[in-house]
């Protein structure tokens, strides 16, 4: 017995990549979002249903064409995209924030995970999250006027570039926020606007000839656009251009997400 407690403890090795500890965060925040799922997947779903019903009723009988489309086949996309980034939104920067608000957010983001697992586990449960909240969405409106994909491939990419932009830019503002008021107001008065307003609802030819240069800025309205373009095979814009401009986003997005968890800003507040 003597001899046992007498061992020297050994330190773990993880290699390259601490796969079980990535593996045992990414877990934890699936299951935190599912284990809610009435709020994160079937409330999503109903809002859509609502959104859709209403706008069917007051202009679906109307012949109003957007895009050589009916307008509910324009607009169904849209709603789909807007649940995938709303759940993507939500998924790292409310984990953060609750951890924050219970004094845990320190030992998160000292465990033997580099700043760059820590924003690979973040974006997978965020990605997976949307993308399973986009499944869901999609099959409740089918029978509203929904489709099988015309292009699989571009809606794998825009959804899926769509989840992780958004994912990392719910990292930053979970980083930078240390309450909860304070992260409602960035989803209530910057985020939600942004996607609202990235022609979910409408086409961008719609608008002035002077304000179509800063609204096509949005690089929500490319994800938007290109998840229209999987669905339907129409879209507002050219998808190779919205690939590459979502695409230059997420570099962006992540180098600066590295950054700060790299320096440890706002983590310990």
């Amino acid at each position: 017995m003597d001899k046992i407690w007498t061992i020297p403890p050994k330190l773990r090795h993880h290699g390259i990549v601490n796969h079980r500890g990535l593996l045992t965060l990414y877990r934890r925040e699936m299951h935190r979002g599912l284990k809610i799922w009435g709020i994160t997947l079937a409330a999503p779903a109903v809002r859509a249903l609502l959104f859709a019903g209403i706008f069917n009723l007051i202009i679906g009988d109307s012949n109003n064409v957007v895009l050589n489309l009916p307008y509910i086949e324009f607009l169904l996309p849209g709603l789909i995209t807007i649940a995938i980034l709303e759940r993507s939104f939500e998924s790292a920067s409310f984990s953060m924030i609750y951890d924050k608000t219970q004094g845990i957010f320190g030992d998160v983001s000292m465990a033997p995970l580099t700043p760059g697992e820590l924003i690979i586990a973040y974006c997978a449960a965020s990605a997976t999250g949307g993308l399973i909240v986009g499944v869901v969405v999609w099959f409740v409106l089918l029978p509203i006027g929904g489709q099988l994909p015309e292009e699989p491939l571009a809606l794998i990419f825009f959804a899926t570039m769509g989840t992780l932009i958004v994912g990392l830019l719910s990292q930053i503002v979970g980083i930078f926020t240390t309450k909860w008021d304070h992260l409602v107001g960035v989803q209530t008065f910057l985020f939600m606007p942004i996607v609202f307003l990235s022609g979910t609802f409408f086409s961008f030819d719609k608008l002035p000839a002077s304000i179509q240069p800063f609204a096509r800025g949005n690089p929500i309205f490319y994800i938007v656009d290109g998840v229209r373009y999987g669905i339907t095979g129409y879209c507002d814009s050219d998808p190779l251009t919205g690939g590459v401009i979502i695409s230059f986003c997420f570099i962006i997005l992540l180098a600066l997400t590295f950054l700060l968890f790299s320096r440890g800003f706002h983590l310990y507040r």
